[in-house]
């Protein structure tokens, strides 16, 4: 992944670094201030005042067991948010695709078929989109902030069902249930004729939908121990204070003395608070996952669906017509490129820029 101006911005306004470049400022300061006092104006009062080297290491020692805790807690949960939400949007699709499948075998009228894939198709964007904005914490205080995601047709659906939907407090649990209602309604109308143990799957599919979505649940709605927060803390107090008298007292100069106390409260503040920040990692404030990016490529998908519903059969064409395959009926290599066209466009572009370069 590269880094761009943008991330580079993005991350110079985050709280993290901000909190964490003020208690290094003032930490900073605070140690330049003491060394003067102590080495320049010859006060000599630090020594006495500071403990030994041994309290000094045991304390930083414990301070970077505390913060490399933290980190490997927040990227936890960095990586499992990020498995579930790719998990959540294949288990949709998944369900959809299947579904549009097995309409091909339906015995139900024509427009019938239409309309079960239509409402299927507006359901599933629907239910995707909010579950990745319960995810992210907007239902917790009323308040519209955040990714704002993009949704097929919701208003295309029938007036009940909106009503139904905006009056529920659980909307991703009664849209699932609208879903699996309206499966059962079009085994009844012959839209879905395919074998009860085949129609299965699309059951299972969607039950898995709802299992990881409620398995996300508890990283966003489940926040560290306040306790395990207040010593994080008062560590984080602790060293910003007790830092730069240590570093006021064995380092030489002014510059010194500030520059190196910056350094180590700045760097462990800004662990710390990156891993705060990760406490959600579906919100936006993390900057980490893109929901709203996922939820576009889940509607993608969904349209894609609904173009290839009245495709034809796939099929090879016969030999006759000119199909190459070995003697023992085998299909002929190829490259991906070379089929798709890719690499003679590569070929023609680099040709192109060579006879330039020639010129």
């Amino acid at each position: 992944h590269k880094i761009d101006v943008r991330d580079l911005r993005d991350m110079f306004s985050t709280r993290a670094f901000i909190v964490s470049v003020t208690a290094g400022c003032i930490s900073g300061v605070l140690s330049a201030v003491l060394y003067a006092l102590d080495s320049i104006m010859a006060m000599n009062f630090m020594q006495p005042a500071v403990p030994k080297d041994v309290v000094f290491n045991v304390f930083i020692t414990f301070s970077s067991l505390v913060a490399a805790f933290r980190t490997a807690h927040a990227l936890a949960r960095y990586t499992d948010a990020a498995a579930y939400l790719h998990k959540l949007n294949a288990c949709w699709f998944d369900s959809a695709s299947t579904l549009m499948a097995f309409c091909r075998n339906s015995e139900g009228k024509q427009e019938d078929i239409v309309q079960f894939q239509q409402t299927i198709v507006r359901l599933m964007s629907l239910m995707s989109a909010l579950a990745l904005d319960s995810l992210q914490g907007n239902n917790q205080d009323g308040v519209m902030h955040g990714y704002r995601f993009e949704v097929l047709g919701p208003d295309e659906l029938d007036e009940a069902t909106q009503q139904a939907i905006l009056a529920s407090d659980h909307k991703v649990e009664c849209i699932f249930q609208m879903v699996q209602q309206l499966l059962v309604d079009g085994m009844k109308d012959k839209v879905l004729s395919i074998a009860p143990p085949i129609l299965t799957r699309s059951f299972q599919d969607l039950a898995a939908g709802l299992l990881t979505y409620h398995e996300a649940k508890k990283l966003a709605c489940v926040p560290l121990p306040c306790a395990y927060v207040f010593i994080t803390a008062s560590i984080l107090l602790t060293q910003a204070v007790f830092l730069p008298c240590m570093m006021a007292l064995y380092v030489k100069g002014v510059w010194s003395s500030f520059i190196y106390s910056f350094g180590g409260v700045f760097l462990m503040w800004y662990i710390n608070g990156v891993a705060e920040s990760l406490s959600n990692p579906f919100a936006k404030e993390s900057r980490t996952l893109e929901a709203s990016k996922v939820q576009i490529e889940l509607n993608e998908h969904l349209t894609q669906l609904l173009e290839q519903a009245q495709f034809p059969r796939p099929s090879v064409t016969s030999v006759s017509k000119g199909v190459r395959v070995s003697s023992q009926g085998r299909p002929r290599r190829g490259s991906f490129h070379s089929w798709t066209g890719v690499g003679n466009k590569a070929a023609a572009s680099g040709k192109n820029s060579g006879d330039r370069r020639t010129q």
